[in-house]
């Protein structure tokens, strides 16, 4: 591995929590020349968080006076990539080994590039549907709540698709349910795409990683713990929506299924009966009343002062202002 190859970042961003993020990191964290963030940071969530870097550029880039002289072009492009090595920096726990990070978001991924030009990332996406019934088991989500941040979160990742078709050579969507199936089949391209030697690389740990943190898988009570638990033939991630009712997946169809379709998944087609749209637009209303009536709560006490984190995931308004 060359020297600047070794200073390259690799970041991974899950299209959500529960999508296979810690999967992927530790599929990773096998390679001999890899190296996890600083102790005890997890999850980086620096792209989720980074509209207060763009208002500092933008405000600091309209503070500075003309008069001193003329500004290149490229100046605010370079303060972004400037912060962003000093937030790699701040990551960095090994200065000879490549920084593998971590978050389960996509939230602002148009901005990656602009404050990490030297980074590969990896883009880990899993079927919508097991998204939303893991999100279901271990966050309280409601279901409709579930299925909507997917369709957003795929809708983003669309977008950055869409956006950066010239930088294919420092970005790669990878699927969570192919690297379930074939582990060592989907990391030979992706160490190859990382420039991490696969001779080096461990496959049969790899086949036989313990799994952590499952919706279903190895639980303890009723809460999802981080302990290795080793596989076994009831470790089947894949499977989890597939008793859904029929009203369930019709109402996932409405809500995510051109999202779902447009990243590679099957999924029945869209349904045209007018009557199923009567009732989908319905349920939409009797949704966003609902969630109205609870933001209308937070900000009451946002009002009061008692506001509070617990409480805004609580009512699920986490992303709210």
């Amino acid at each position: 591995m060359v020297e600047s190859e070794q200073a390259d970042p690799i970041f991974i961003h899950g299209i959500l929590p529960r999508s296979g993020t810690n999967f992927l990191w530790d599929l990773l964290l096998l390679h001999p020349d890899c190296a996890p963030a600083r102790d005890p940071v997890r999850e980086d969530l620096f792209l989720d968080h980074s509209h207060h870097l763009t208002a500092f550029v933008e405000e600091v880039r309209a503070a500075w006076d003309p008069r001193w002289g003329n500004f290149a072009p490229d100046i605010p492009e370079r303060l972004y990539a400037a912060l962003g090595e000093g937030l790699v920096s701040f990551l960095r726990s090994d200065q000879g080994r490549r920084l593998v990070t971590k978050s389960p978001s996509v939230r602002h991924l148009g901005r990656f590039f602009s404050l990490y030009p030297r980074a590969r990332l990896l883009v880990l996406i899993r079927d919508g549907r097991s998204v939303v019934q893991s999100s279901m088991d271990t966050f309280g989500w409601d279901f409709d709540r579930a299925c909507r941040a997917w369709a957003e979160a795929a809708d983003e990742i669309r977008r950055f698709q869409q956006a950066e078709t010239a930088r294919s050579d420092r970005w790669r969507l990878v699927r969570y349910e192919d690297l379930v199936d074939d582990a060592e089949g989907q990391l030979r391209p992706i160490l190859d795409f990382l420039a991490l030697d696969p001779t080096r690389y461990d496959f049969e740990a790899a086949r036989n990683l313990p799994v952590r943190g499952s919706s279903a898988f190895g639980r303890h009570g009723s809460g999802v713990h981080w302990e290795p638990v080793a596989k076994d033939a009831t470790f089947t991630p894949k499977e989890r929506w597939r008793a859904w009712p029929t009203g369930q997946l019709e109402r996932f169809d409405w809500l995510a299924g051109d999202q779902l379709r447009s990243l590679g998944y099957s999924a029945s087609p869209p349904h045209s009966a007018v009557t199923r749209s009567v009732k989908h637009t319905l349920l939409d209303w009797r949704w966003s009343t609902a969630r109205g009536a609870r933001l209308a709560v937070y900000r009451s006490r946002v009002r009061m002062g008692t506001a509070s984190r617990p409480l805004r995931r609580r009512l699920g308004l986490v992303r709210e202002a």
